[in-house]
């Protein structure tokens, strides 16, 4: 099994309780092999509870879908409040937060990110709207300014 039919079999089981899948990664550390799968709830904070369901209803699902995967600890986590971001999915899931992006002349923006649409994403530099291409974007992160208030839109 692919990355991407992994991705798309985890997709639709987490729709079952209500949650996307943000990422998934295969790492090593310190010779054990991770499945790490980062998710987000949807109707709700994503707490250790959601982690915890998501986990009970990925792991047997993997043993059965994907017996060619090697030994692996199964890891899933909530996508963090600060993040990178790299995929479309990673945007379209991070509306309302406040991101900094380093562009492909080294130039950096920071905004609040407005709307993402394919491989475009709409960014609000203090009040200013900039349109930017995924294609630009060297490297993107979400920002998390302690203390201030969230997005009312996302509470």
């Amino acid at each position: 099994m692919d990355i991407l039919e992994l991705e798309k079999l985890l997709e639709k089981t987490l729709e079952g309780i209500n949650c996307t899948l943000y990422d998934v990664a295969f790492l090593k550390e310190n010779q054990t092999d991770i499945l790490r799968v980062s998710i987000k709830a949807c109707d709700r904070p994503t707490s250790l509870d959601v982690c915890q369901e998501a986990s009970l209803l990925i792991s047997p699902l993997l043993d059965v879908s994907a017996p060619s995967l090697k030994a692996y600890t199964l890891e899933v986590s909530s996508m963090g409040l600060e993040r990178t971001l790299s995929k479309p999915r990673h945007f379209a899931l991070s509306i309302g937060d406040l991101i900094e992006c380093r562009l492909s002349d080294n130039t950096r923006i920071r905004g609040v990110l407005e709307s993402a649409q394919g491989q475009e994403i709409v960014l609000n530099t203090e009040g200013t709207l900039t349109p930017l291409s995924l294609d630009k974007i060297k490297k993107a992160k979400t920002i998390f300014e302690f203390g201030k208030a969230k997005n009312p839109k996302k509470a």
